[in-house]
């Protein structure tokens, strides 16, 4: 498969990556497009702490959407954390892709490397089993900590029922296709390859081994040779490998050396296979782990890395034919070992000294900063500086607030730009690699799942209105029906009901206009803005009804914030390069036609304005009545919420509006087209003095 394309399948709403390396401009250009696009919206990436460190020190562009469009964290492992697992959970569909791809530019589209895939849908099956214990297995490294990842995965599992009731496989499952697989990974008693090895349980013909990197003695080659006592073990090598310790050979009997020749040349071999060949079976293991012992452990090691790797017991001689290796393990591009260049390790990346760099974790609500500091970085004895998205200071002030446990909180004043990435500064003089700062409010807002047709045709009423009318009030019943997966005239399951005859245990106080004023923290010019309805559909309402009254929207989803227009963007091949030319050229620009344009687009607005006047007295009436019955209803059942109070405040404007002097309204071509269908305040009184 190209992997890539796969990142553009519909039907999922969020997606958890991990990777060992990760470079964010491959990520945020080839991955996140096209999940977002396909409607996956929930997106985390799990990567080696050190690694990311690494990665924002430099030997990657700092990244433009990290903590805003998606969340990424550290994970620290005994050895390395080297899973390359991609999960995708869906209302009714789960998928697990397990590979030995990073999220890198090489790993996504330039070596050549090795996936298996599982699709399940939301019946119990061998498939759903195997993803269920994906979850399972990412789950251990989510342990909610971060309050914007525990989010995102209570967001994720309140919207995919099936993956809380599955069961994760624990060995051997069997899939539709007749064929057997299990999802071996670290964390167990035992190692990845012992579980392998008991697994093939009986004689193997053919050991293959493709592993990009070795022990420096073919320690775990050594331990698969001895458990499986295979006839031959085919090596697959580059002729100028360098990693491979051919001296290492006289441990191992039974090695051949085959050369890849023209095998998906010009393409590091990144891929990683092990395939035992019986007479009855292929079993196949592809997945992270290399040919080491750190990955695959041996029989009294379970290894220190953290790896997954996928099972498959296939038809026997279907892998070799399967990935095109029929030509290569031949006679005839064996290699002579002795051939093969001396061992030329790479300079190993100082990951202790990349551990040292990093200062913790923060998150941003709003404008509270929270800083979770990491072990290199006493909180007593550092400062922090906040970074913008380019990674410069930014001019503002930190206050300290109240905090608990190791958590340290501060308030971010003068100030309205939101942090990209924060820096750590000891009274030592060490400072920090920049860390991403997660905007928990900014997430909330993007993660959503694609709106429904119905929810489509509601919303595009609003594209074109100007003004408040019971329309609002359709819209919203609507969209709230959706959110709260209503289907029927039946109270949302979502909301908590509570019986009548039973005493509420809810402890409150009433407080005056001006306790509850005196409690609220003042806003000042530069606070940052707070939306609730983030991430809603109902929040589009809310913008609309800002914009009816001259407020502009605060809830911008800014995946596209500072990105450049694609050249060409909006040149639809309709206009002129140069007019004056054109009109030298005597060039007819069809003036009748234009006119005849502006002519339609004006009725076209009476036809809208005179659509208005579909609000009657009435209506408006019957629409109070109805809201006031709904409010004391929920007030009873404790069900009252952000929805009621954008439902208040759409029916306020419509009265409002439908009370509006038809002098007062700023839209000339409509005036004497909109009806005023309820008195003034003035005429009201006098009426009522009457």
């Amino acid at each position: 498969m190209k992997l890539y394309e796969r990142f553009a399948d519909k039907e999922f709403h969020t997606s958890i990556a991990t990777s060992f390396g990760i470079d964010f401009d491959a990520y945020e250009n080839i991955v996140l497009p096209r999940l977002r696009g396909a409607g996956c919206r929930n997106n985390l990436v799990l990567a080696d702490g050190r690694m990311l460190t690494h990665a924002l020190c430099g030997a990657s562009a700092l990244p433009h959407h990290a903590g805003r469009l998606y969340t990424i964290n550290g994970i620290s492992a005994q050895g390395a954390f080297h899973p390359k697992l991609f999960l995708q959970v869906g209302r009714r569909r789960g998928r697990l892709i397990v590979s030995s791809a990073n999220l890198t530019t090489p790993g996504l589209g330039g070596n050549l490397e090795l996936a298996g895939m599982v699709v399940s849908d939301e019946l119990d099956s061998g498939e759903q089993r195997l993803v269920a214990a994906g979850w399972q297995y990412l789950s251990r490294f989510l342990n909610g900590d971060q309050q914007a990842t525990a989010a995102q995965v209570e967001w994720m599992l309140t919207r995919a029922p099936w993956l809380a009731k599955a069961t994760p496989a624990t060995g051997l499952v069997s899939l539709a296709d007749g064929t057997l697989a299990a999802l071996l990974t670290t964390g167990e008693n035992l190692g990845i390859g012992r579980r392998f090895t008991e697994l093939v349980g009986e004689p193997v013909e053919r050991l293959i081994v493709i592993s990009p990197y070795w022990d420096p003695n073919l320690a775990a080659l050594s331990y698969l040779a001895e458990r499986l006592s295979p006839g031959e073990i085919s090596v697959l090598l580059e002729p100028e490998c360098t990693v491979f310790p051919k001296w290492a050979l006289g441990e191992v009997q039974g090695v051949r050396i085959y050369d890849r020749g023209d095998f998906r040349k010009g393409r590091f071999i990144h891929a990683k296979a092990i395939i035992a060949r019986t007479t009855t079976a292929d079993h196949v293991l592809v997945g992270s782990a290399n040919c080491t012992l750190p990955a695959l452990g041996h029989a009294d090691f379970a290894g220190s890395n953290e790896e997954a790797c996928l099972y498959r017991r296939l038809p026997p001689g279907s892998t070799v034919d399967a990935l095109g290796l029929g030509a290569v393990l031949t006679s005839e591009r064996q290699l002579d070992p002795a051939a093969l260049p001396d061992l030329d390790l790479d300079e190993e990346l100082p990951l202790g000294e990349l551990a040292a760099l990093n200062s913790g974790k923060f998150e941003c609500r709003v404008d509270t900063l929270t800083w979770c500091p990491s072990d290199a970085f006493d909180p007593a004895e550092s400062t922090i500086t906040l970074l913008d998205q380019h990674g410069k200071p930014m001019p503002c002030r930190l206050s300290p607030l109240a905090s608990s446990g190791d958590t340290l909180r501060f308030e971010i004043g003068d100030t309205q730009e939101r942090p990209a990435f924060a820096r750590a500064q000891h009274k030592d003089g060490r400072v920090s690699a920049p860390s991403i700062v997660t905007l928990i409010d900014r997430l909330r807002a993007v993660v959503r799942e694609t709106s429904s047709r119905q929810a489509d045709n509601a919303l595009r009423l609003l594209d074109d209105e100007t003004e408040a009318s019971l329309m609002l009030l359709d819209v919203l019943g609507v969209l709230e029906r959706i959110e709260q997966g209503e289907r029927t005239g039946k109270e949302p399951i979502s909301i908590p009901k509570t019986r009548k005859d039973e005493p509420s245990n809810a402890a409150y106080t009433t407080l005056s206009y001006e306790q509850f004023i005196a409690g609220r923290r003042p806003r000042t010019e530069n606070q940052l803005p707070h939306n609730s309805l983030a991430g809603s559909d109902v929040s589009i309402v809310r913008n609309f009804l800002n914009r009816v009254i001259g407020l502009g929207a605060v809830d911008q989803d800014d995946e596209e914030e500072g990105a450049p227009l694609p050249a060409g963007a909006f040149d639809l091949g309709d206009e002129t390069g140069d007019g004056q030319a054109a009109l030298d050229a005597g060039e007819d620009f069809d003036t009748e036609k234009t006119r005849r344009e502006e002519e339609e687009r004006e009725r076209a607005e009476h036809r809208k304005a005179a659509a208005a006047k579909k609000a009657t007295k009435d209506q408006i009436v019957a629409a109070v009545t109805a809201f006031s019955k709904r409010i004391r209803e929920r007030k009873e059942s404790g069900a009252l919420d952000i929805h009621d109070v954008i439902r208040l405040r759409a029916l306020l404007m419509i009265i409002c509006t439908a009370a509006l002097p038809v002098a007062a309204t700023k839209i000339s071509k409509a005036k004497g087209l909109r009806l005023q269908v309820l008195p003034s305040l003035r005429k009201a009184i006098r009426i009522a003095g009457r």
